[in-house]
């Protein structure tokens, strides 16, 4: 009785892990014109991007990682159930996050100049 529920908690922790990469990976960063990716390999994703006042990035998600913002610029998030927060960031604003998922609109007068590096999960 012991290994057959041990089994099954096992086949409900794959399931549970398919279904969670399975739904990241469909709100994985969308192309995106204005964004430049200058280095990416197993472990990291480095991308710089520039993007002018009135973009919108549909909703994705990324993993771990940290910002560099060139420039002060002002952006309105939107998280999966639906919160609106706008948030003004100023020139060289370094910020980590451990992961996210969002959509943006670059809002203000100035772009989103911004360098962002991607931790990849393992």
């Amino acid at each position: 009785m012991k290994s057959r529920t041990i089994f099954i908690v096992s086949v409900l922790v794959l399931g549970l892990g398919f279904f969670i990469t399975t739904a990241i990976a469909a709100e994985k960063m969308p192309e995106d014109p204005n964004v430049t990716v200058l280095l990416e390999n197993d472990d990291v994703r480095v991308a710089k991007a520039n993007r002018p006042p009135g973009t919108i990035v549909p909703m994705h998600t990324h993993p771990a990682y940290v910002a560099y913002f060139y420039a002060p610029w002002t952006g309105r998030f939107t998280n999966p159930e639906g919160k609106v927060v706008e948030k003004s960031f100023p020139a060289e604003k370094v910020l980590y996050s451990p992961g996210k998922t969002h959509a943006v609109e670059v809002i203000g007068t100035t772009n989103q100049e911004v360098l962002v590096i991607e931790w990849k999960k393992k």
